[in-house]
This record gives C-alpha cells, sequence and structure tokens, in this order.
C-alpha cells in the first residue's frame, strides 16, 4: 500500500459517523466490537472500487468521504441489529423490533464497549454483515454476482378438485419445506433471497455460499418432508415439486430477478420431459439441473449423488432448445 492510500484509510477510519454515532466508540472498536475485520486491504478495495465506478480515482478526498459515509451505514445497521434485549432501557415488550431504537442500540454499545468481546449476537460473522443495509433488508444481488439459482413449482396446483382454501394450504406449505431443507442442507434460508412465483419460488443463494447443497442433500431433504406430508393428508392436498438448478449472474432491478440465466432456469422447470418423467414415476420430486451444474457439481463431486442417478435430455421451450441432466432423489 502506498503512502496516499494509508492516508486515505487513516482518513476514512477517522472520518464522519452515521447519525446516532461518535467518537466515544473509536473506529478500531467498532469492527472489533462488531466482528467485523478491520483491515486496511479490505477499506483500499473498497476505495479502489467506488474510486474506478466514479471516475475520481481512489485516493482523493471525496473518495474517503463516500467510504467513510459507507463503513459508518454498515456499522450503525449492525450495531442496531445486534443490541441485546437486556441493554435497552426502560420496558421491552414482545412486540418490539430490535435494533429500530438507535439511540438506545448505541448507548449499549458504549457500555459495552471497554468488555472487550466481539458482539455477535448469536449471529454467524462477517458473511451477515455485508448483507444488511441500513433499512435492515439484504444489500447483494444487484449487479451481476454468479449465484446458484433453485426454482420449484408445485404440480397440478391448479386442478379442479383443489380449491382456495387447499391451494393456500399447499403454497404455505411449500415454505415451510424449503425453509426447514434449505436450513438442513447447509444453505441458511435467511440469507437467501426468494421471489414467490404463485405456484412455486425462485431461490438465490448468496455468491460465497456453495451451491453443491442444491444437488445433495437439498433434493433429498425436500423429498423426505413431502413424503411425511403426503402421508397424512387427502388427494387433493398431496404434493409433486419439479425443482431445477442453475448458476449464472443475476440481476435485480429493484422489483425483482432478471437475465438470461433466470429465465434458463424456469424453461428447465417446465421441460416435457421433466413433466413426464416425474409422472410416470409417481415421485414426490425431480429435479432437473443444467449442463453446466452437472459437469461442475454433479461429475465433480460423485460422492454426493452419483453423475450415473442422471439422466441426459434435450429439451426446448418456447426459443429456449439445451441439453440438461433430470434424476429423481431417493429412486
Amino acid at each position: 500500500m502506498n503512502a496516499n492510500s494509508q492516508v486515505s484509510s487513516a482518513a476514512l477510519l477517522a472520518g464522519p459517523t452515521a447519525p446516532g454515532l461518535d467518537a466515544l466508540i473509536p473506529a478500531a472498536d467498532l469492527a472489533r466490537l462488531t466482528g467485523m475485520p478491520h483491515e486496511s486491504d479490505l477499506l483500499e478495495d473498497l476505495r479502489v472500487a467506488v474510486g474506478t465506478y466514479t471516475g475520481f480515482g481512489a485516493d482523493g478526498p471525496l473518495i474517503a468521504e463516500i467510504v467513510s459515509q459507507v463503513v459508518a451505514a454498515i456499522v450503525t445497521a449492525v450495531l442496531a441489529e445486534r443490541v441485546p434485549p437486556d441493554s435497552r432501557p426502560g420496558p421491552q415488550p414482545e412486540t418490539q423490533v430490535w435494533g429500530r431504537d438507535m439511540s438506545a442500540g448505541v448507548q449499549a454499545w458504549r457500555d459495552r464497549a471497554t468488555e472487550g468481546a466481539p458482539q455477535h449476537g448469536g449471529r454467524p460473522g462477517i458473511a451477515d454483515v455485508i448483507r444488511i443495509s441500513p433499512d435492515r433488508t439484504p444489500a447483494w444481488l444487484t449487479g451481476g454476482q454468479i449465484c446458484a439459482i433453485f426454482a420449484v413449482d408445485i404440480v397440478g396446483f391448479t386442478r379442479p378438485d383443489r380449491d382456495d382454501d387447499i391451494r393456500r394450504y399447499l403454497h404455505e406449505k411449500l415454505y415451510e419445506f424449503l425453509r426447514k431443507a434449505f436450513d438442513e442442507s447447509g444453505i441458511p434460508w435467511e440469507v437467501c433471497r426468494s421471489e414467490d412465483r404463485g405456484d412455486g419460488a425462485l431461490v438465490v443463494v448468496p455468491p460465497e455460499i456453495s451451491g453443491k447443497g442444491l444437488i445433495d442433500p437439498l433434493p433429498e431433504r425436500l423429498r423426505s418432508l413431502i413424503r411425511r406430508h403426503n402421508h397424512v393428508s387427502c388427494p387433493a392436498a398431496r404434493i409433486q415439486l419439479r425443482a431445477a438448478t442453475h448458476i449464472g449472474p443475476v440481476e435485480h432491478d429493484g422489483h425483482g430477478f432478471v437475465g438470461t440465466d433466470i429465465n434458463f432456469l424456469f424453461r428447465m422447470l417446465e421441460a416435457q420431459s421433466l413433466r413426464r418423467m416425474l409422472t410416470a414415476r409417481g415421485a414426490e420430486v425431480a429435479l432437473i439441473v443444467s449442463d453446466y451444474v452437472y459437469r461442475t457439481l454433479v461429475c465433480r463431486y460423485p460422492s454426493q449423488v452419483s453423475p450415473e442417478a442422471f439422466r441426459r435430455v434435450r429439451f426446448q421451450v418456447k426459443q429456449t432448445r439445451a441439453q440438461a441432466w433430470m434424476h429423481i432423489p431417493g429412486a
């Protein structure tokens, strides 16, 4: 790191803080207490990214100002998110949402600053920090990151023997099963982004989490949950799922996920060969994966699911013609 970089890093650490924060907690202590890495290389990378995007260069005072505000906003969100309930003054009704009262949150962290221990609040660390924005919404997946993507569809959701009560029940059970299956597969549901599709769902896995779990054990976990559900349900409330997995760049325009790879994922899900195989087998879940996923995940990790358990198919849906691989979990 050159001298200018060192000066800029020092400037941003000493720069302005977000509303509610002040110099009573030094930046280094904020980093330590929140569990965030306090490394100049990370700050330099952030300055370079901002400088490149704005065209002002990485070492200017304006860039240091921008980055300092970004760091302050992240720290503010982390502090607000992680204030322990016993640190709040006054009554604490059960309906109170942690992190909304910034003044109480900051004061609680001031009181604990001398303890010297990271205040993780039961969270997994920096991985969730970078996903928290000041309004407590996930702040990633907007610029074309390479992510594992997963889609499911309930077969025959609009069948005549299913009324709106049953469809609502199936919709609720779908998300219950997805949450449980993802959590049990090493892909925490709370860090994923999901988008409802009426009779199904789209799930985008953060780019820093491996997509291997979407191949194994997620499909088998879903199959087990659905199998138990179907055992105690009337015919109209029994579930069959078509599922698809792909990997590719993900874009979000503020309204929803868009992009060629999202389109391709749902084209696979609509493949007639997948529908026919699920009907013929009478299985709970049928999975289709892209050729890229088959070659890079299935074939490279045969100890998860044998590549021989997949059947190669060619499909055409609308203008999409491609090769994919199908699998029946538990077959």
